[in-house]
């Protein structure tokens, strides 16, 4: 399994590359596909050649670009609970981006339950769970490996005693035998949480030279 980050800006998109498919995760604000395919650039794969994406919630700057995507011939994986979020963030998003309206009638909606019997048939050895408290929608996918991809759920250990539904969100993650976090909005400090917990906090615009969001070779 490789793993990039073709992200731009302060948020995070993840390119995961199994031995058979590609698996998009996050899609970034509407109408960035341009720079999105110079960040595919180090993958060796153009944005037509990504099988399938997720999103981790919609918020417009994690799930702006869905259709745009699926008009390049992406699948849109899409879990039954976050159907009733799209509405809301489309309305948030009229007249403030320039923003291609999802269709909702050739999307894959699957329930978190069966998302891992999904993976494995893209060679990807995983699963999606629900991890509300950034948002009700919220979801994080956790690789066999302990590699997780969590949205804007914030590290445990800046939460606050009466953030009850982020900490059972982090409990179920570390049920689930995480290792290594991936944050989908970008941070450019590096943090050491509780092991056995490492938060890949990355560099992407701060500091090029290390270029760590790139290969993630250092996470």
């Amino acid at each position: 399994m490789k793993i990039f980050n073709v992200g731009e800006k302060s948020v995070n998109r993840y390119l995961l590359v199994s031995d058979s498919h590609r698996l998009l995760i996050d899609t970034g604000f509407p109408d960035t596909l341009n720079s999105m395919g110079r960040e595919m650039r180090i993958t060796g794969y153009k944005i037509s050649e990504i099988d399938y994406l997720a999103v981790t919630h919609f918020h417009i700057d994690h799930a702006g670009a869905i259709q745009e995507l699926k008009n390049q011939g992406v699948k849109f994986i899409l879990f039954d609970f976050q159907q009733r979020f799209i509405e809301p963030m489309e309305i948030l998003a009229s007249g403030k981006w320039k923003y291609t309206p999802l269709k909702l009638t050739d999307n894959l909606v699957i329930n978190t339950e069966d998302s891992g019997l999904f993976l494995r048939k893209l060679n990807i050895n995983g699963k999606f769970i629900h991890t509300p408290g950034h948002s009700p929608d919220s979801v994080s996918l956790v690789l066999s490996t302990g590699e997780t991809f969590t949205g804007d759920l914030p590290p445990e250990s800046l939460l606050m005693e009466d953030d009850i539904e982020k900490k059972l969100s982090w409990e179920k993650l570390k049920s689930e035998g995480v290792s290594k976090v991936f944050p989908v909005t970008e941070t450019h400090t590096i943090s050491f949480i509780s092991q056995p917990f490492f938060f890949c906090f990355l560099f992407q615009n701060t500091i090029p030279e290390l270029s760590l969001s790139r290969s993630l070779k250092f996470c």
